[in-house]
């Protein structure tokens, strides 16, 4: 009997074993699926809570302010609201309607039409110090989202500028300059350079200037409402969501190989196999091929659900998923021979094998983005094969050209795991023949 027949007998038997695939295709499919509906959109569907919900209140009704209330609308993941008054601006931030506001307070025109070039430039010295209070804007927010407050007050200014900017250019008779300002033809610190210098005529400058604030906002508010721009470049919840979940149930197979060598120990088929006229290494084979067919089927499955369901980008170069996948189920089922040569009952494989791979995924970051732990514990979780993995995936999916170099990389130090644990399981297998 050869390791075909060792293969095909244990596939037939995991195929057979519900509670195996439950855990290995269903499982996982069911954590992505309730972690993305928190987080992200399900068949196209988008959730409203991702969006970040704008009161903006117009005492002045101004152009400028106008200016303002249509760049901000412009902005892709903003959903701006017009309220008719700051008392329904306090009640629907009660009432969790709106995540902050932008008040336009009444004297907002007549402050910024004193506004000139180097109010706006010069912020060391200047009258706005880039402070909204000194043109009558305030920003309002909920209690808990003081951070969102301050991202609000920087998305606010910047529309803020983009509105006053051209009309303070016509004003002013430094026109030339402001516009060298805006394309870059010129530095911002030359000390020599007379601001009430009027050597340019108002209404070229005023136009240059408004063509460019233009053309930034268009080619800004295109690029980020594009119908496929998502398509392209996939939700990136789920870019780390289904390579995460798909790193951390590949290791699964762990407690899954324990309990099928001790199944086997306990008919005791295992020790007619070693007494067969089969070699050592057939036996290893043909016990771990089934498990490794099982993996790279798991992992082909999880992205193809990604994909369907989430409409989730499988990077600019999908074939890098190949060797990425593959070392990882090798990684995977390496460490699984490792265990189950070690373990002896199924409460042993309950007790370590299934605590060895949940702390595995949490040090390496499979429970949260590697880019959210502490520095340190990224260096530790490099112990792991699932940091690795993690690394590789998000080098493959989320980068417009991916660094093939630290992939690869990756994927060698993988291997590298396969081979070292396979070695010490066939030697610790070996061992307990003897």
């Amino acid at each position: 009997m050869g390791f075909l027949e060792i293969t095909r007998k244990d596939l037939l038997l995991l195929v057979r074993d519900r509670r195996a695939l439950v855990v290995l295709l269903l499982l996982p499919m069911a954590f992505i699926c309730i972690l993305g509906l928190s987080t992200g959109r399900l068949l196209g569907w988008r959730n409203d809570n991702q969006l970040l919900k704008l009161g903006v209140v117009d005492n002045c009704e101004s152009r400028h302010s106008g200016l303002i209330i249509e760049r901000m609308q412009a902005i892709d993941g903003i959903k701006t609201v017009r309220v008719a008054s700051l008392h329904d601006v306090k009640l629907q931030l009660n009432d969790r309607d709106l995540t902050a506001a932008v008040v336009i307070g009444e004297h907002f025109e007549s402050k910024v039409e004193i506004l000139e070039p180097q109010d706006i430039f010069d912020v060391t010295e200047a009258r706005m110090k880039i402070d909204l209070a000194d043109v009558d804007i305030r920003i309002l927010s909920r209690p808990a989202a003081a951070m969102v407050q301050s991202v609000v007050e920087q998305l606010a200014l910047f529309c803020t500028l983009q509105a006053v900017l051209p009309g303070s250019a016509r004003r002013s008779a430094v026109q030339s300059r402001v516009a060298d300002l805006l394309i870059g033809n010129a530095s911002a610190d030359e000390s020599d350079y007379d601001w009430n210098a009027d050597n340019v005529a108002a209404g070229q400058a005023s136009s240059t200037s408004e063509q460019l604030v233009t053309d930034t906002t268009n080619s800004s508010s295109t690029a980020t409402n594009r119908p496929d721009a998502d398509s392209e470049s996939g939700n990136p919840v789920y870019q780390t969501l289904v390579p995460a979940y798909t790193v951390m149930f590949a290791f699964f197979l762990v407690p899954i190989m324990g309990r099928s060598f001790i199944a086997e120990r306990e008919l005791g088929t295992l020790k007619r196999l070693r007494i067969a006229p089969i070699g050592a290494v057939d036996l290893v084979l043909g016990k771990t091929i089934p498990f490794l067919v099982i993996s790279l089927a798991q992992s082909a499955a999880l992205f193809v659900f990604g994909r369907l369901l989430f409409g989730m980008s499988w990077g600019s170069h999908p074939w890098l998923l190949f060797p990425i996948v593959a070392s990882t189920s090798l990684s995977a089922t390496g460490m699984g021979l490792l265990i189950a040569t070690l373990v002896r009952t199924d409460s042993q494989v309950s007790a370590y094998a299934n605590f060895l791979v949940i702390t595995l995924a949490g040090i390496s970051g499979c429970f949260m983005p590697r880019d959210w732990l502490p520095a340190i514990m990224q260096s530790v979780s490099l112990a792991t094969p699932h940091a690795w993995s993690l690394i590789a995936y998000h080098e493959a999916l989320t980068s417009q050209t991916p660094n093939i170099t630290e992939i690869g990389k990756a994927c060698g130090v993988l291997t590298l795991y396969a081979a070292i644990l396979a070695t010490l399981g066939c030697w610790k297998m070996q061992r307990s023949s003897d």
